[in-house]
């Protein structure tokens, strides 16, 4: 197979074009170029960022409120050359709801306040970033996923990328392109949450996952043109409560861009013991609210998406370095739950990623020695210690809403603390089973305030090759021990309700079916972490596919 290929060769592969990733690679020509212009050692690294979107940002999703801190470091002139920064947060409204009643927070404590935090689309400001990184002349690849990882001597020399062309059935079409071997000395990984090829690269190399589970939670989002005179540019609502039950963490965001321009979500916990649940049906009950209502009315929402969140924390976060391979932001856990963010400490993983890279450059040395600094800077910055006070504030809500809220307060007295923890897994246990096949309510979308999950897809600009091999790899055994007997008994096949696309459906008729529908797949990876048999593997589809997001 890798004989068949076309081999590029580069220095440095960075794999997915998100904030971390394009971080690192801006942050590192800099270094580069000022090295340059001052040593008579000059050095003048290949480097390369490949993407499985079709375009820069197609596949980035998120609120989004960013915390500036890591901008500030390392383009600290961002506003002055174009980022698009939608708003500066203006004001700020923490609520808990009831099914018809709002509740404020008289305060927003410190560790959840947004004081000088800024709006941004996520897809815009990625798109921005790979500009950036262009004119620094960093080379890309969109339309590319990272298959495989190419192993040689015991390390990661090399990524293999997808093939185009062939057909469902395995077959090459007349338009078949073998994929590349991208050799290199090292292989960033920053795909985001639960990356195919980060999960390829931990099979070679299992001790790089010798850590506690990461966990996992499922965003839908959506944005929304709006009449003008109900919110203010930067107007930042937090919410949690109705429609989730108390034992269900979750719960959602409105962030206004200007005054006519909204991002909203709704953010559902979802894991194996506990699957049953529609993370888009919530979102769209979570509409139906008079706070959101009312805000909503008139307007015209333009764009959905969806995508899991990772929620381990800094006990869930994988090995940051191997041999020939660095792990940057989602990829490597890095979310603060607390306070629901993540972009920062993506940037920040990026930074001080392109500062060994650089090293490692100069001194012709990529052992894994030389890569663990990377490791070592992390956990001596203030994006580790900011991941380690908020370690255990997932876990606080295993216990339920209300359990969580006490822990909650006692960590912001005493950060880290998890006096419950024990008393929370056992609760959560005896909550799942007693309701491992709870009853999905019926839901029929106006089409004006709510959507089905039909017209949510298409206003993600989602797009596949129809004929290709199916990207959803369950095996045909599994399929008629587990997907029609097992889990029709035990759970009532949830992949039905919790795919936000639709891509699971089962037909009863003539007798009972899987039937998928990979073309509708928002790459949001929910199937994989959420399935509680563990028998769906998420495998890249041709490069190009999935969704289009311009405004998430």
């Amino acid at each position: 197979m890798v004989q068949d290929r076309e081999s590029l060769e580069f220095d440095i592969v960075f794999i997915g074009a998100g904030p971390a990733n394009l971080a690192s690679a801006i942050h590192l020509q800099r270094l580069l170029k000022r090295h340059n212009s001052l040593s008579a050692n000059k050095i003048d690294p290949a480097i390369a960022v490949i993407d499985k979107g079709r375009y820069a940002g197609a596949h980035l999703l998120s609120g989004a409120l960013i915390d500036p801190r890591a901008l500030d470091e390392f383009f600290p002139d961002y506003r002055e050359r174009g980022c698009p920064v939608e708003a500066t947060v203006s004001n700020e409204h923490l609520w808990y709801l009831t099914a018809k009643r709002k509740f404020p927070f008289l305060f927003c404590p410190e560790p959840f306040s947004n004081k000088g935090n800024i709006v941004v689309s996520l897809s815009r400001l990625g798109s921005w970033m790979a500009e950036e990184a262009e004119k620094e002349g960093i080379q890309f690849f969109f339309n590319t996923a990272a298959a495989q990882p190419y192993v040689e001597k015991g390390r990661v020399a090399g990524i293999l990328t997808d093939d185009k062309g062939i057909d469902r059935n395995g077959q090459k079409k007349p338009n078949f392109e073998a994929g590349l071997l991208l050799k290199t000395k090292v292989a960033v990984i920053g795909e985001g949450s639960d990356g195919s090829f980060h999960r390829k690269v931990c099979e070679h190399f299992p001790t790089a996952l010798e850590t506690a589970p990461q966990r996992y939670e499922t965003g839908v989002k959506e944005s929304w043109r709006i009449p003008p005179g109900r919110v203010i540019a930067g107007e930042v609502h937090q919410m949690f409560g109705y429609p989730l039950p108390t034992e269900t963490y979750g719960g959602g965001w409105l962030y206004a861009f200007s005054p006519t321009l909204l991002s909203l979500g709704f953010v559902t916990s979802l894991e194996p013991d506990s699957p049953v649940c529609d993370p888009h049906r919530n979102l769209q009950r979570f509409k139906e609210h008079p706070l959101l209502a009312k805000i909503l009315e008139g307007g015209s929402m333009i764009e959905s998406g969806a995508r899991t969140i990772t929620s381990g924390g800094a006990d869930a976060m994988p090995a940051l370095y191997g041999s020939g391979f660095l792990v940057t932001g989602e990829s490597a856990g890095l979310v603060n739950m607390q306070r629901h963010k993540g972009i920062h400490l993506s940037m920040k993983s990026g930074i001080l990623a392109a500062e060994t890279l650089f090293e490692s450059l100069l001194h012709d040395d990529f052992s894994s020695d030389r890569l663990k600094s990377y490791s070592d800077m992390f956990k001596e910055s203030w994006a580790y210690d900011e991941l380690h006070a908020a370690r255990n504030y997932r876990k606080a809500f295993d216990g339920g809403l209300y359990s969580g809220l006490l822990q909650t307060g006692l960590q912001l007295k005493f950060p880290g603390l998890s006096i419950a923890e024990g008393l929370g897994k056992q609760l959560k246990k005896k909550t799942v089973a007693t309701s491992k096949k709870p009853a999905i309510e019926s839901f029929t979308p106006d089409g004006r305030l709510t959507f089905s999950k039909t017209e949510s897809l298409y206003r993600s600009g989602t797009m596949h090759e129809e004929n290709q091999p199916c990207h959803l790899f369950i095996k045909p055994e599994d399929i008629e021990e587990i997907c029609l007997t097992k889990c029709a008994l035990e759970f009532a096949n949830p992949c039905r309700h919790f795919c936000p696309a639709q891509v699971y459906e089962i037909i009863d008729y003539p007798r009972p079916e899987l039937k998928l529908n990979p073309s509708n797949c928002l790459h949001c990876k929910t199937c994989e972490t959420v399935d509680p048999y563990g028998i769906i593997t998420w495998i890249p589809p041709e490069g190009g596919g999935g969704p289009g997001y311009k405004l998430s």
